[in-house]
């Protein structure tokens, strides 16, 4: 034997083996590769099924019903739906469909139509919000003790003025409903709103508004005053057992924007009870209270006959009623439209605190714990109600 051809055999077999094994090698790692890559692929494909069907059940248990509201939506929701709609009854006011007026040369604020003035007014959603939060504040310092009302008073332009003159731009003023629904639709506490603009309505041809003067009369004041009692349950007084008196000759406060209203001057209508009623008046913080009566039925004709109810402005004016005994109170905080409803109060109320929020000092809160006090009706006109300096001043009390 050829050891040389041997060895070259033995090198060339070994060199096959080695050729043959590095194969079988390559064949078993491509195996292992391809193995190893279909449990990856297949390890992929259970984990894509896994989040797929996860994201699936997801959508089910989270995903809003078909016409649900979003969560945001499902609050709002259930807030208004707490909260009954007030609706605004538009009022049929008189009107010959051809008589038009004029700006008061005094004061632009002031349209005189039919030998009456007529404030024209002004609101804004902001100033609607900033009373809305005002009242809404005393509410949440208040607590649960006391229950709090607003009643939000239009004055005699939303009752009085034809609305043609305002829908065809001869009058510049809005509409008091829309900004009143905007105070009583923005409280941020539990704060009743009292709705008398639709008792107001029912009542345009009565004499519910002063020709000459900014105020109410006292028979719009007892319309409002049996709207808070219907609002609030309450049996109201009947005008027909109380004795109806009159002053003549009332020169109200805008009766020097024209001269034709001198030839409209007012009757002052007011009502005194068949029960004994007396009153606690306090003409300026920091003195002594002293006995009264309720009405200051000795007031005359002139400028100053609307003082005849609770004898005018006052930091502080309690009503009794002496032939009442049922526990009740009441802190009316008002401007001056509250003087002419004040009275009517004490028909329900053995107590009747009207506090005036312009010239009183010291805690509202405070009071009605120390009084026994828990329900509180803040009473505003619609002018007042937006104007940021008097707001500012129903806020000083609390």
């Amino acid at each position: 034997m050829n050891y040389d051809d041997f060895d070259q055999r033995e090198k060339l077999e070994q060199s096959r083996r080695r050729a043959r094994n590095e194969a079988q090698r390559k064949k078993q790692r491509q195996k292992l590769m391809i193995k190893r890559a279909t449990i990856i692929i297949v390890m992929l494909a259970i984990l894509g099924l896994v989040v797929f069907l996860l994201i699936t059940l997801g959508k089910a248990i989270f995903a809003p019903k078909e016409n649900a509201a979003t969560p945001d939506e499902s609050v709002v929701t259930a807030t208004e739906a707490a909260k009954p709609e007030i609706v605004f009854n538009t009022p049929e006011i008189p009107d010959d469909k051809k008589t038009t007026g004029n700006y008061s040369s005094n004061n632009g604020g002031v349209y005189i139509y039919n030998k009456t003035a007529f404030e024209l007014f002004g609101g804004s959603e902001d100033s609607a919000q900033y009373y809305a939060d005002a009242i809404s504040e005393f509410k949440q310092k208040a607590g649960d003790d006391i229950t709090v009302y607003n009643m939000v008073v239009p004055n005699h332009t939303e009752f009085g003025l034809p609305r043609r003159l305002i829908e065809d731009g001869t009058v510049s003023t809005q509409i008091q409903a829309d900004n009143i629904k905007e105070i009583y639709n923005r409280y941020s506490a539990d704060v009743v709103p009292i709705n008398c603009y639709n008792k107001l309505s029912e009542h345009v041809k009565d004499y519910i508004y002063f020709n000459t003067d900014h105020h109410w009369t006292g028979l719009g004041a007892y319309y409002a005053y049996s709207a808070f009692c219907e609002q609030t349950d309450q049996k109201m007084l009947n005008l027909d057992v109380c004795t109806e008196h009159t002053i003549e000759g009332f020169e109200g406060s805008l009766i020097d924007n024209d001269a034709s209203l001198r030839d409209n001057l007012d009757t002052v209508h007011f009502w005194t009870f068949p029960y004994e009623t007396y009153a606690m008046r306090t003409d300026n913080m920091g003195e002594q209270p002293y006995e009264t009566s309720v009405l200051y039925e000795e007031e005359g004709s002139g400028p100053y006959s609307y003082g005849v109810f609770i004898w005018g402005d006052g930091p502080l004016f309690v009503e009794y009623n002496k032939d009442l005994s049922n526990g009740k109170k009441i802190a009316i905080v008002k401007e001056s439209y509250g003087n002419a409803m004040a009275p009517f109060f004490t028909a329900n109320y053995e107590e009747t605190h009207v506090i005036d929020f312009r010239y009183y000092s010291g805690s509202l809160a405070e009071y009605c714990k120390d009084n026994g006090i828990n329900e509180v009706l803040f009473i505003n006109n619609v002018m007042a109600a937006n104007t940021a300096m008097q707001v500012d001043r129903i806020r000083s009390i609390f």
